[in-house]
């Protein structure tokens, strides 16, 4: 079993590397067997390297495919068995500088076989609060993939950093959360795969965000948290691996500035965390004229605080043909039971902030 992370040597910490070692069923890290895949220059000089990476196994082809946030551009490289690269190509420029990650999970499913869900904050909006849901098609072949946006999945808080994704047990975002306060961890919780009737009824889909913090066994001793990987490996067990940043509250005498020093913890987590009745809240905004589907299952009251009149829509499918409605007052409505998809329409534009409890 391998653990794929980043490292560095400069003090700033803006020359990272890919690498990877070995790790034994009791999350015990082989120093010794740690191999450099990406070095700081390579394919490209850029002023931020290889800032996240995250990966994936291909058993039929006994490859890995890793990403990499390379400046401003997200690359796809593939490794043979014993980590020597096969390939590599860029898969998707964001225009400008930023460390998102850019995880994949295969579908692999009838009609969408050698496709792949990808998701990343929306970093082409800076300081947006909104992650953003991407179809990898021909996911396996380094000549043919192509990448394809999907807009935006969820919208609160700071979505700033490293993010993961999963489609089983459900279409799920884990991302730090960065404001003036301290970095988090929240997630954006979608559907289970048998609530959406085609995979590109994802387009027309919107999650809402809940903090992830309750639900971890975590204290002050890690003054910041980031940097979320959801995972049942090497052990079966759930678990959410994060970075902990202990120094960045004190000036280091060596730089005369904070540290960023990355510790990689794993907490062990019930399946809550894929239960949306284990978050008393859920969140979300919208700006515009008419809404994504927002997943609202579970949801008992459903709190609108908006700019103008509108009209909220409500389904118990995505496939319902009739469609449920009620009117939308300029303030705070509170709205009874609402089900499991709602969407706001208005004949102008409004912003609306949105609570489901």
């Amino acid at each position: 079993m391998w653990l794929l992370f980043t490292g560095w040597k400069d003090p700033v910490g803006l020359k990272r590397e890919g690498l990877v070692a070995e790790v034994d069923e009791d999350l015990n890290v082989s120093l010794r067997t740690a191999r450099k895949i990406l070095p700081s220059e390579f394919p490209t000089k850029v002023d931020y390297t290889h800032n996240a990476v995250r990966g994936i196994y291909n058993e039929a082809r006994d490859e890995f495919l890793v990403t990499s946030t390379h400046g401003s551009k997200v690359l796809l490289f593939v490794f043979d068995p014993n980590w020597n690269l096969k390939g590599h190509r860029e898969i998707l420029d964001f225009g400008r500088v930023a460390d998102p990650g850019f995880p994949m999970k295969p579908t692999g499913a009838y009609g969408v076989l050698t496709e792949a869900l990808a998701s990343t904050p929306l970093v082409k909006e800076r300081g947006s609060p909104g992650v953003g849901l991407y179809l990898v098609k021909n996911v396996d072949d380094l000549s043919k993939v192509e990448v394809e946006d999907w807009g935006e999945f969820g919208r609160w808080a700071n979505a700033n950093d490293v993010i993961d994704l999963t489609t089983l047990p459900r279409i799920q975002v884990f991302v730090e959360e960065d404001n003036a306060g301290k970095w988090g961890l929240q997630t954006f919780l979608g559907p289970t795969v048998e609530e959406v009737p085609q995979l590109n009824s994802l387009k027309e889909v919107e999650a809402l965000q809940a903090s992830l913090m309750p639900l971890l066994p975590i204290d002050d001793s890690l003054t910041q948290v980031g940097h979320p990987h959801y995972t049942i490996l090497p052990d079966g067990r759930p678990k959410l691996l994060f970075a902990s940043f202990r120094d960045t509250w004190t000036r280091n005498p060596s730089t005369n500035r904070e540290g960023y020093t990355h510790e990689i913890w794993a907490a062990e987590v019930s399946l809550q965390v894929f239960d949306p009745r284990a978050y008393p809240e859920r969140r979300g905004l919208f700006n515009g004229r008419q809404s994504k589907w927002f997943y609202a299952s579970g949801v008992s009251k459903l709190l609108v605080n908006i700019s103008g009149p509108a009209k909220l829509r409500m389904r118990l499918s995505l496939e319902d043909q009739e469609v449920e409605e009620q009117e939308l007052r300029k303030g705070l409505n509170v709205v009874q039971s609402p089900g499991t998809w709602v969407q706001i329409s208005s004949q102008a534009e409004v912003k609306a902030t949105i609570v489901a409890r």
